[in-house]
């Protein structure tokens, strides 16, 4: 038989086994450890709305010149004869006001009235027969005009009134707005915010079709394009409406013009919700997109400003990349998704 094993032997023994015991235990549980679970999120497969495509934007309906009155001296309204949706003419008197700064003694406004009369006649007169010039007319009827005791607010053309801002008997300051009204000679006009890619694409004159809420479409044309864009990177472009009868001042409208497949060096752009965005700040950003393996991946981009479909992406993105939209903020580079069905 063996010698009995020393003290110290079997103490070694112990151990090795002790730590086989546990080497064999960790790789059970390495094997039997579950993956992370994948973060559910929502995706936007997005696509080009460069040269070629529909151009689409929200606006308001307008008069091209919406004109607020008042009257050129501090007074007290004595009475206002236009009220909101009444169709005024040119010429027509829409309100009254008795001054407050005729003079602090009545017969010495009275006197001043009756100078600035008499000094108009005989410039007229003098005018008529070559002997004043216009700009002297002008004067003679602007000092009448500030010496009478009455004033009043005429129509400078013919439209309707949209707004009213004061009552009889309300004193008002010089040049305090007391009706708007909508000049129809100029038109209705939508009035729309667009990108700098999308008015790279438009000329004046280009045809729109201008949709509003039960009502048929109506058909316009680009009128006006803004040489200066916002802060935030949008330009106004107007839409002039062919045939506007019925439509009120305000109204939200949506312009469609075909964008032109011809334009020469428009760059690819795309549009993606705010939400996708990570770290935006002007005019640089990023976003996640979903990878061909499942995953995450953080990508710059450059933005190129905001409207009512949500942000452009000027550059950092492709045709058919999957942008993450919902739950972009609780991802990671890398990290594995699952993206919600569509």
């Amino acid at each position: 038989m063996p010698a009995a094993l020393s003290a110290s032997t079997r103490l070694a023994m112990a151990a090795g086994c002790a730590f086989l015991v546990a080497a064999c235990s960790g790789e059970a549980a390495v094997a039997t450890q579950k993956p992370a679970a994948a973060i559910a999120v929502e995706v936007l497969n997005i696509l080009a709305s460069g040269a070629g495509g529909d151009i689409r934007a929200s606006g308001l309906v307008a008069y091209k010149r919406e004109t607020a009155l008042g009257f050129g001296a501090p007074g007290e309204i004595e009475s206002i004869l236009a009220d909101v949706g009444d169709r005024v003419a040119a010429g027509q008197v829409l309100a009254t006001m008795r001054r407050t700064t005729t003079g602090a003694d009545a017969s010495e406004a009275a006197l001043a009235r009756l100078t600035a009369e008499q000094n108009f006649e005989r410039v007229t007169r003098l005018h008529a027969a070559g002997a004043a010039s216009q700009a002297e007319l002008d004067n003679a009827k602007l000092a009448l005009e500030r010496a009478r005791e009455r004033v009043s607010i005429v129509a400078p053309a013919g439209g309707i009134v949209l707004q009213r801002d004061a009552e009889p008997g309300q004193n008002v300051a010089a040049g305090q707005r007391v009706l708007s009204i909508g000049e129809s000679r100029t038109g209705i006009i939508v009035e729309a915010s667009m990108t700098a890619s999308e008015v790279s694409q438009l000329r004046v004159g280009d045809v729109a079709s201008v949709n509003i809420r039960e009502r048929a479409a109506l058909a316009g044309r680009v009128a006006r394009i803004a040489p200066k864009g916002t802060q935030s990177g949008l330009f106004t472009v107007e839409v002039q409406v062919d045939q506007p009868a019925g439509l009120r001042s305000g109204e939200v409208a949506e312009v469609v013009i075909a964008g032109r497949a011809d334009a020469q060096e428009i760059a690819t752009v795309h549009v993606v919700p705010a939400i996708s965005l990570i770290d935006a700040r002007a005019d640089q950003g990023v976003v996640f997109v979903v990878d061909a393996e499942g995953k995450a991946r953080r990508r710059a981009i450059e933005t190129g400003g905001v409207s009512d479909r949500g942000v452009t992406i000027l550059k950092g993105l492709s045709d058919g990349d999957r942008v993450i939209t919902r739950g972009a903020s609780m991802v990671r580079d890398g990290d594995a998704v699952s993206v919600a069905a569509q």
